[in-house]
């Protein structure tokens, strides 16, 4: 049974988010349906410390994606937790181009306030107060998926 962390320890039984079918389909619904997808692979993240299939789906070159990356592995190191910091994407938006190399996605996150502990169970710093902002995805279709090469923040 899933159980989300709290400060006695890490989460336990957290569900492997499903890719939906449509998320692969290189349509206006597939893309939306992909970032959603990609999200709750972020927010997996978050709960256990795995990234390893959201990386998979994000490209290298992606420098907001690569601090997002840091922070979850340094909030996991040496036994450390983080508790809440859930994500919620309320709207995901894209204006669809037929036969474009790229697209976007214009996304509000919802971040809940993050708590981080230690392996000895003591506070490890002041929590993140929680946020809510827009993000543009950039995502790009090629050998029957998706993937982000890129995102940003909508300033």
């Amino acid at each position: 049974m899933y159980k989300p962390a709290d400060a006695k320890g890490r989460a336990q039984n957290v569900p492997v988010p499903v890719k939906p079918a449509l998320a692969d389909k290189n349509t206006k619904e597939g893309l939306e349906a992909f970032t959603k997808y990609w999200f709750s692979l972020l927010n997996y993240g978050y709960e256990t410390g795995d990234l390893t299939s959201w990386s998979a789906l994000t490209g290298n070159s992606c420098a907001f994606c690569s601090n997002l990356k840091t922070s979850v592995s340094v909030g996991y190191r040496d036994g450390r937790w983080q508790v809440g910091g859930r994500l919620k994407t309320p709207s995901v938006q894209s204006k669809f181009k037929a036969n474009s190399t790229s697209q976007q996605v214009v996304v509000q996150v919802i971040q809940e306030v993050t708590q981080y502990y230690k392996a000895d169970k003591t506070v490890g710093r002041s929590p993140e107060p929680g946020t809510n902002t827009a993000v543009v995805v950039i995502a790009v279709h090629t050998k029957g998926k998706w993937s982000v090469p890129d995102m940003h923040l909508v300033r």
